[in-house]
């Protein structure tokens, strides 16, 4: 704190004189200094504390310089890159025009094949400098190779063109929040990939407890920090959804928030969610909005008027697909089902191991073991399931007390009607060597009645409780020996419950879990189901207590529920697909795949060519191949895979204008071609057909099988897909004719040749019954290189219609090579006027910059002489009071 001198009423005394003087000498040099300094750095401002309000803002505008001029950096590096760029497409421009200009002189049928020859061979130098050019590598990196610019985007491989890049490009900044491209990939400037074999089915995901929220209405998600409020008509509850990530997220949260004095149970099938409230408190079931939000909309379950004690059943998700989307939650939904005891760490999630409606209504059911068999059942630790396609009659062991008298009691009709069955002995005095028996359905009670001093034999039983019609009694050998039918039963049996059906019968499709009363957990109950295999189970993590003793709780037994909710079908990983492409064909199988991702990974694997990958509605993948200069295409292997994924290439909806790289299927005016077969009696018959009015694959199957001659006087011919590869199949159903089935062209038509129903040789014919067509549809990459390698190749064959295909196709790929160079000089235009403004900004920038921090020389030059005039004012003021004579003193 400064010191505050006073003020003396009487003479000054020189002590005060003395510090009044320093002090204005310090301040005066410190003035002096501090101008000084400015003069020297050019600086108004050398510390924040000298002018704090300034310092922020000139901190601001030096870090808003420092941006601009990496700015500036970055459109010279990124120009640098396009004006390589270009100058390379001027060369591979100008080699594509003298290419077209060679080929079109020997397209002709007037030129010999030599002459064809030697362009081929000029040819084969230009596509390796194209090539050269293609894969040119600027300050160490490639320019074309999308955003792997350290990888070689193109390679010759045999006889055709590998594209190893990716269509993305490599952006940066030109200004702020301004992105633009320094590069230009491959696939879009030559060409890389194949028109894609786009995924046409929605592989449809399931919810799963770990499904993202961020994943559902097709991606958009759920809005994040939003709540719902569930109400029972009284009471509401806010349900805090804010940390919810996950659909398992979403019903444990709201289970843990229901109305006061309420139970509120949630849970999710394969496309939405459903809450339901206890039945026995009543009331009226709502799911609000909270404060405006829109999260109970966007979750499918905004219920305001109310369901009474009914559940809310909400709407299709409608999650996307991801990476680690599992290949078994694909093309619909498995049967599934809770099993639910008293307690906590006990509830049993189940699910069927396969997809479809197969297992809906398929019971599962906990059976106490031990009323089986007299013998002992099952341990805690042993149990078992079995699953029975079959209805199963309900049974129970009679433990009596004697010898060779124990009995298994059996419902006469299958089925769950007599499960939970409890059988008594009861007494009556006089009986003698007889036995009473009667069935109560209403209380499910079946009484046994003897006599009660011991003189009824186990025979009379056997023969009472067969007498009642809706059961069988037999022996049950567990335990004793032969049956001894003679044997009297002992009166000690009377007054007690002897047997129990439990739940040990069950309708159809029924699986049936063997535990151990009051000693079987739900984990043992869980590796039981998923030993069987029909259904694989787990122990609800709704349901858990802690993590560590999540399924510890014991089951209950007669515990029992029912599988509902599967749809569609599983995924064939077996058969997989059959590829055709770089000359080569490939069987590809995903066994052993769990995920999106694997099975990408799968087709995406070096050697088969392929680029596969989730598409941009992330509902299916798409297909497509790197190599140029092949033929590409994707059939079944024996199974329905590519179907199931929606990417098989060739199929009924294919459009025959398609077929024969875009020359279609030419038709003349009457019949294209005959299909000869033999009716019943080995005569042959033949069918005309005209595919005219065909449009499609499809088209012309239904012309075969709805032929008129076909399926009368013994002609059973059939059209199809081939199982195997691609194509149309034809299979003579005929038994007699099963030897000679035979496909012709009519004069003048080529359509049943450019079906792939025969070839150039003329007729196909098939010994076996079954001819198989050949795939006509010849997918390929748009690229220049596939353009020039079938050029080459059609030089050198000979073949005009691939020389005229391949010029029309050239004509494609030099406007493409012009359009990148086009665009990469507009993008360098571009920067050249960013980076003009850049510069200007930086002007008015570093000028706003010295306006804060720059001192005004002239202003300071005349401050420091003011403070050096102060200064020596102080000196001789200081010389003056301070003079050391003892006249001053007194």
């Amino acid at each position: 704190m400064a010191g505050s001198i006073p003020i003396p009423t009487t003479r000054a005394p020189g002590i005060l004189a003395q510090q009044r003087l320093v002090q204005q000498l310090q301040a005066d040099q410190l003035a002096l200094f501090q101008v000084q300094n400015q003069i020297s750095t050019g600086r108004r401002i050398n510390l924040p504390s000298d002018d704090a309000p300034a310092a922020l803002r000139a901190i601001t505008l030096q870090r808003l310089i420092e941006r601009k001029e990496q700015l500036d950096t970055n459109i010279s590096t990124g120009r640098s890159f396009l004006e390589s760029t270009d100058a390379t497409l001027n060369s591979v421009s100008d080699s594509l025009i003298k290419i077209r200009g060679e080929a079109l002189g020997v397209a002709g049928t007037d030129v010999t094949q030599s002459e064809r020859d030697s362009v081929a061979t000029l040819l084969r130098q230009d596509i390796q400098g194209i090539l050269q050019s293609a894969n040119t590598n600027f300050r160490g990196r490639y320019l074309f190779a999308g955003a792997q610019t350290s990888s070689l985007p193109f390679e010759r491989i045999d006889d055709f063109v590998a594209y190893q890049g990716d269509g993305g490009e490599l952006q940066n900044y030109s200004d702020i929040d301004v992105l633009f491209s320094s590069n230009s990939a491959g696939s879009q400037v030559f060409g890389g990939f194949s028109s894609q074999v786009v995924g046409s089915t929605d592989l449809n995901p399931q919810l799963t407890a770990n499904t993202p929220l961020s994943s559902l209405r097709e991606g958009r998600g759920i809005t994040p920090n939003g709540s719902i409020a569930v109400s029972d008509g009284t009471n509401i509850s806010v349900v805090d959804l804010s940390s919810a990530s996950t659909i398992g997220d979403v019903v444990r949260l709201i289970e843990a928030s229901p109305p006061d004095g309420r139970k509120v149970s949630a849970s999710f099938n394969a496309t939405g969610l459903s809450v339901q409230i206890d039945s026995e408190g009543g009331g009226n079931l709502t799911i609000s909005e909270f404060v405006g939000g829109r999260t109970a909309s966007e979750l499918g379950i905004l219920e305001v008027t109310g369901v009474g004690v009914a559940p809310i059943v909400g709407g299709d998700l409608n999650p996307v697909l991801r990476q680690t989307t599992r290949l078994d939650d694909l093309l619909g939904a498995k049967a599934s089902a809770r099993l639910i005891s008293p307690g906590d760490n006990n509830d049993i999630l189940l699910e069927a191991s396969v997809n479809g409606a197969l297992l809906n209504g398929a019971s599962i059911q906990l059976v106490d073991d031990d009323l089986l068999l007299a013998s002992a059942g099952v341990g805690a630790g042993s149990e078992f399931a079995d699953f029975d396609t079959n209805a199963r009659a309900s049974s129970a062991s009679l433990r009596l007390n004697g010898a060779g008298d124990d009995l298994i009691v059996t419902a006469n009709t299958p089925g769950s009607a007599f499960n939970d069955v409890k059988i008594f002995i009861n007494g009556q005095a006089g009986l003698g060597n007889s036995a009473l028996a009667n069935y109560d359905s209403i209380n499910k009670r079946l009484t046994i009645t003897i006599d009660d001093a011991g003189a009824t034999t186990a025979q009379e039983v056997v023969n009472a409780i067969d007498g009642t019609g809706q059961f069988t009694a037999t022996h049950d050998n567990s335990v004793e020996g032969a049956f001894d039918g003679a044997a009297l039963l002992d009166p000690t049996n009377i007054a007690n419950v002897v047997g129990d059906t439990g739940k040990s019968g069950g309708d159809a499709n029924t699986l049936y879990v063997h535990v151990q009363k009051n000693a079987t957990t739900a984990n043992q109950v869980v590796t039981a189901i998923n030993t069987e295999g029909t259904f694989t189970a787990q122990a609800d993590p709704l349901d858990t207590t802690l993590l560590a003793q999540q399924g510890t709780g014991l089951v209950t037994t007669g515990t029992a529920t029912i599988a509902t909710g599967g749809s569609g079908e599983s995924l064939d990983l077996t058969s997989g697909l059959r590829v055709v492409n770089g000359g080569n064909t490939f069987d590809i199988n995903f066994t052993g795949a769990e995920t999106v991702a694997e099975l990408l990974n799968e087709l995406n694997a070096e050697e088969y060519g392929l680029r596969a990958e989730l598409n941009e509605t992330r509902t299916g993948i798409n297909i497509s191949t790197r190599w140029s200069g092949t033929d590409f295409q994707i059939g079944e292997n024996g199974g329905t895979t590519a179907t199931q994924l929606g990417v098989r290439s060739y199929t009924e909806d294919t459009k025959l204008s398609g077929l024969n790289y875009g020359v279609g299927v030419p038709a003349k005016d009457g019949d294209d071609f005959t299909i000869i077969s033999q009716d019943t009696g080995g005569l042959d018959v033949a069918l005309t057909f005209d595919v005219s009015s065909a449009s499609s694959v499809g088209d012309v199957i239904d012309l075969i099988n709805t032929h008129p001659a076909n399926n009368t006087a013994g002609v059973a011919l059939r059209a199809q897909l081939t199982a195997t590869g691609n194509g149309i199949e034809l299979v003579d159903e005929n038994p007699t004719g099963a030897g000679t089935l035979t496909v012709t062209s009519e004069f003048g038509s080529e359509a049943a040749e450019y079906l792939g129903l025969t070839d150039e040789t003329g007729d196909r014919v098939s010994t076996t019954g079954t001819l198989t067509g050949d795939d006509q549809l010849f997918l390929e990459a748009d690229s220049v290189f596939n353009t020039l390698v079938r050029l080459e190749r059609a030089l050198t064959t000979g073949d005009i219609q691939g020389i005229g295909r391949a010029l029309d196709k050239l004509d494609d790929d030099i406007d493409q090579v012009a359009s990148a160079r086009a665009n990469a000089g507009a993008r360098v235009q571009g920067l050249n006027v960013t980076q003009i403004n850049l510069e200007d900004e930086e002007v008015q920038l570093r000028a706003a910059l010295s306006e804060q921090i720059d001192v005004d020389l002239v202003d300071a030059i005349s401050r420091l002489t003011a403070r050096q005039t102060s200064l020596q004012a102080s000196l001789q003021t200081t010389a003056n009071l301070l003079q050391l004579s003892l006249l001053n003193f007194l």
